[in-house]
C-alpha cells in the first residue's frame, strides 16, 4: 500500500482513511440489516408471498453468516407481534456497524443522536417486536424527529466528504487513495472508459469516481448523477468484478442490464428499499451483478467498457419521458439503447430543450399535417418516427460537441422533419404505382386471353384465376394506403387515388371472370376483333398510368422539368385512351349485335366491353386526382 497517497497524507491519516474504510464498509452492512428487518415484517405480514433471502447482497456487503439467509423465510405473525429468528443478535449486529461508522468523524458529531438512538432499540425478549419499532429504526424520520436510519444516512454522507478530503490523489481523474500496484492499471481501465464518453453529459455534473482498497477488494464508487440513490459501487476481487447498482427508476435499472449485456454479466434479483427519507421519499431498487474474466486483459475490456456506459444513466429517465409524444414504449427504450451503444447520447437532445427541440420542428413543418395531441408515431409511423428522433438526437450531440449554433442544429432538425413528412406523400405515391402495376397485370391476362380465345386456344379459366389473386394483392395495396391516411388525413388525396385505380382494378378481374364465359360459347370473328382492340387500350392506359405516378413521386425530390413535363404527357395520354375506349366500346356493341350468334353471347360481349370501359373511366379518374395534386404542390 505504499503509493504516492501515503506520502501525500502520512501515517496518522493513513489510520484515518483506514477507518473511513471501514466505516463505509460498516454502512453497507448496516443498510444490509435494515432491509433484512423490513423484508422479516412484510414476510411475516403476508406469508404466502416468495420469501427472499437477500443472499446475493449479504455476500456483496461483506458479512459471512449464512445464518442470516434464514431470516426472512423464519419470519412470522406472533399476535400482535412480529418473531423474527435472533432478533436481538441483529439489533446488536447492527449497534455494533453504526458505532463502527461514527469512530473516524471528527469531535464525535455523532455521539449525543447515536446513544440517543441506541437507548431506543427494542429489548426484542423471546426474539418478539413490534412492527412498529422495526419501522422507526429502519425508516427516514419526519422532520423534527430522528432515527437510526436516518443517522446512518446522515454518517454516510459524512463519510463520503470525509473520504474524498483523504484523497490527496487523482489518477485519471478518480480521487484514490490506498491502491496497491496491481488496483491502478484497473482503475485506469475504468476511468478511460468514463472519460472517453464523459463529454456527453455536458454542463450536467456527476460522473465523480472515487477509487481505494478494502482488504482483499479494490473498490471503485461513482456517483453517476445528483439522485442521492443513484450509485454504482464496483468491487474488484481477483479475476471476479460485482456491481452494485442501485436506482429509483426500475426501468432505468433494467435499462443498465440490458445496456451491459454485451459481457456475460449474471445479475440476481432485483430488490426494493423501503427508505422514505431518501431521494424526496421515493423508495429505491438495487441489483447485483457479477461478472467473472478469463484473465486481466478482459477484465480491464469490462471494466473501460463499464465506465464508458455511466454516462448514458445521467438524465435518463428525463429522456424517456421527453420522447412519449413521438414514439411508443418499446421504441423509446430501444432508441436510448441504441443512442448508447451508438455513443451519442440523449445530453445533448436535452439540453436544446427536448422535447421543445422536435415540437417546435413540427410547428414549421408539419404543414398542417399534425394537430394537438398527435404523436409523431402514429403520423409517420413507427420507423419513420424512431427514424428522425435519432437524428435528432445524433444531430444535437455531435453538433453542441462540435460547437455548432443552437441555430443552426435546429434548423437541421427541420429540414430533417420536412423531408420526412414531403417523403411520406412520395413513399404513398410509389405505394400506389406497386398497385399500378397489379392493373397492368390484370389488364395483360384479359387482352392474352381475347388473343387466345381467338386462336381457339384454351386457359382463360387459369388467366381468370391469376387475375383474381392479383385483384386480391391490389386490395391489400389499398388496405396498407388507407391505414397510412388513418394517421395522415393530408394525405387522403392519395388514398382517392388509389381507391379510384382500385375500381379499374376490379372491373378488369370482372371482365377475366366473363371472358372465360365468353370463350364457352365459341366467339370468333368481328366482335372478337373489336374486344381485343379495347383491351388493347386498356393494357397501353395501365402502362400510361404506370408512367404517370412514376413522374409524380419524383417531383418535388429533386426532379428535373422533364420529369414534370412526361408527368402531364402520361396524364394526357390516359385521358386520350379513356377517350378512345369508349369509342371502341361503341363499335364493339355495334359489332356484337350484328354477328353474335346468340342473346347469352351478346349479353357476355357487351357485359366484358362494359368492364373494361369502365376500367378505363376508373384510370381517367385516378388520373385526374393526381394531376390536381402535382399542379396543386
Amino acid at each position: 500500500m505504499k503509493t504516492g497517497v501515503l506520502d501525500a497524507i502520512g501515517e496518522s491519516d493513513l489510520r484515518r482513511a483506514s477507518a473511513v474504510n471501514a466505516a463505509l464498509a460498516a454502512n453497507e452492512r448496516a443498510k444490509f440489516l435494515f432491509s433484512l428487518l423490513q423484508m422479516a415484517v412484510s414476510r411475516a405480514a403476508y406469508p404466502d408471498h416468495p420469501a427472499a433471502d437477500l443472499r446475493r447482497e449479504r455476500i456483496a456487503c461483506g458479512i459471512e453468516d449464512a445464518a442470516l439467509d434464514r431470516v426472512v423465510a423464519g419470519s412470522r405473525m406472533h399476535g400482535d407481534l412480529v418473531m423474527i429468528p435472533d432478533a436481538r443478535g441483529l439489533f446488536a449486529r447492527l449497534a455494533r456497524e453504526v458505532q463502527v461508522m461514527a469512530m473516524p468523524l471528527e469531535g464525535g458529531a455523532f455521539d449525543v443522536r447515536l446513544e440517543a438512538l441506541l437507548a431506543k432499540v427494542p429489548p426484542a425478549e423471546d426474539d418478539l417486536v413490534e412492527a412498529a419499532e422495526i419501522a422507526a429504526m429502519t425508516q427516514a424520520a419526519p422532520a423534527g424527529e430522528d432515527s437510526l436510519h436516518q443517522l446512518v444516512m446522515d454518517m454516510h454522507k459524512a463519510l463520503n466528504q470525509l473520504q474524498t478530503a483523504l484523497a490527496r490523489e487523482t489518477l485519471d481523474g478518480a480521487a484514490v487513495y490506498g491502491l496497491s500496484d496491481d488496483d491502478r492499471p484497473r482503475v485506469r481501465a475504468f476511468m478511460a472508459g468514463l472519460n472517453r464518453t464523459a463529454p456527453l453529459k455536458f454542463d450536467h455534473p456527476g460522473l465523480a469516481t472515487t477509487a481505494t482498497r478494502a482488504g482483499e477488494r479494490l473498490v471503485i464508487q461513482n456517483d453517476i448523477g445528483t439522485t442521492d440513490a443513484h450509485v454504482i459501487v464496483v468491487h474488484v476481487e481477483a479475476m471476479a468484478v460485482q456491481i452494485t447498482y442501485t436506482d429509483v427508476h426500475l426501468e432505468r435499472l433494467r435499462f443498465v442490464q440490458t445496456m451491459l449485456s454485451r459481457f456475460p454479466v449474471s445479475w440476481g434479483a432485483e430488490q426494493t428499499r423501503n427508505v422514505a427519507g431518501l431521494a424526496g421519499g421515493a423508495p429505491f431498487h438495487m441489483a447485483v451483478g457479477q461478472f467473472q474474466a478469463e484473465d486481466e486483459a478482459r477484465l480491464l475490456a469490462y471494466l473501460e467498457f463499464l465506465g464508458s456506459r455511466l454516462v448514458f444513466l445521467i438524465d435518463w429517465n428525463r429522456a424517456r419521458k421527453a420522447l412519449r409524444s413521438f414514439l411508443r414504449g418499446a421504441d423509446r427504450l430501444a432508441t436510448l439503447q441504441w443512442a448508447a451503444e451508438q455513443e451519442v447520447g440523449h445530453r445533448g437532445f436535452l439540453e436544446l430543450g427536448g422535447s421543445r427541440l422536435i415540437n417546435q420542428a413540427i410547428e414549421v413543418s408539419s404543414g398542417g399535417a399534425m394537430h394537438f395531441g398527435d404523436r409523431l408515431c402514429d403520423v409517420l409511423g413507427d420507423a419513420a418516427a424512431v427514424e428522425l428522433v435519432r437524428f435528432a438526437l445524433r444531430t444535437a450531440s455531435e453538433g453542441l460537441r462540435a460547437h455548432q449554433s443552437q441555430g443552426l442544429i435546429r434548423d437541421r432538425v427541420r429540414a430533417e422533419l420536412q423531408t420526412h413528412f414531403s417523403n411520406e406523400r412520395r413513399r404513398l405515391l410509389w405505394v400506389a404505382s406497386e398497385h399500378a402495376g397489379l392493373v397492368f397485370e390484370i389488364a395483360s391476362l384479359v387482352r392474352d386471353g381475347i388473343s387466345a380465345t381467338a386462336a381457339g386456344e384454351g386457359g382463360m379459366g387459369r388467366r381468370a384465376r391469376r387475375a383474381g389473386r392479383f385483384e386480391h394483392d391490389a386490395d391489400l395495396v389499398v388496405v396498407e394506403v388507407r391505414e397510412a391516411v388513418r394517421r395522415r388525413r393530408d394525405h387522403e388525396v392519395v388514398l382517392r387515388l388509389v381507391e379510384a385505380a382500385d375500381d379499374a382494378a376490379d372491373q378488369l378481374e370482372e371482365a377475366a371472370f366473363l371472358l372465360e364465359l365468353l370463350a364457352e360459347t365459341g366467339a370468333r370473328g368481328r366482335p372478337l376483333d373489336r374486344l381485343a382492340t379495347l383491351a388493347d387500350l386498356l393494357v397501353e392506359g395501365s402502362q400510361e398510368w404506370i408512367k404517370a405516378l412514376g413522374h409524380a413521386g419524383a417531383i418535388g425530390g429533386g426532379a428535373a422539368h422533364e420529369d414534370a413535363d412526361d408527368f402531364l404527357v402520361a396524364v394526357d395520354r390516359v385521358l386520350a385512351l379513356e377517350h378512345a375506349a369508349d369509342d371502341a366500346e361503341r363499335r364493339l356493341r355495334y359489332e356484337a349485335v350484328q354477328r353474335a350468334q346468340d342473346f347469352r353471347q351478346l349479353h357476355l360481349y357487351a357485359e366484358v366491353g362494359r368492364a373494361l370501359e369502365e376500367a378505363a373511366d376508373a384510370l381517367k379518374t385516378a388520373a385526374l386526382i393526381t394531376r390536381d395534386v402535382v399542379l396543386g404542390s
